[in-house]
């Protein structure tokens, strides 16, 4: 006997009737694959990452880095004292 699920809310009730409907697909159907994705996401976030995918992210990074680094300004540094009095507050 398949076992049966009940949701008590409005909105949920809504979204999977408008999914469906425009998916012509059963409200099963898409609250099945709904709940799959989200698994889904919640596990790879939880994964460890693979060493090679490690490195592949912190190349990415440094590039992003080095990318941002070639745009700055002549002169341009983070020092903001400028900006603020003796006693370290706003001017």
């Amino acid at each position: 006997m398949t076992k049966q699920l009940n949701v008590r809310s409005d909105v949920a009730y809504e979204i999977a009737h408008s999914l469906a409907r425009s998916r012509r697909t059963s409200i099963a159907d898409v609250v099945e694959t709904a709940l799959r994705e989200f698994k889904d996401r919640r596990s790879q976030a939880w994964d460890v990452l693979a060493p090679e995918e490690v490195e592949r992210r912190y190349r990415e990074l440094r590039a992003l880095s080095a990318r941002s680094a070639a745009t700055k300004l002549p002169g341009a540094t983070s020092d903001h004292s400028d900006m603020y009095d003796e006693n370290g507050l706003p001017i």
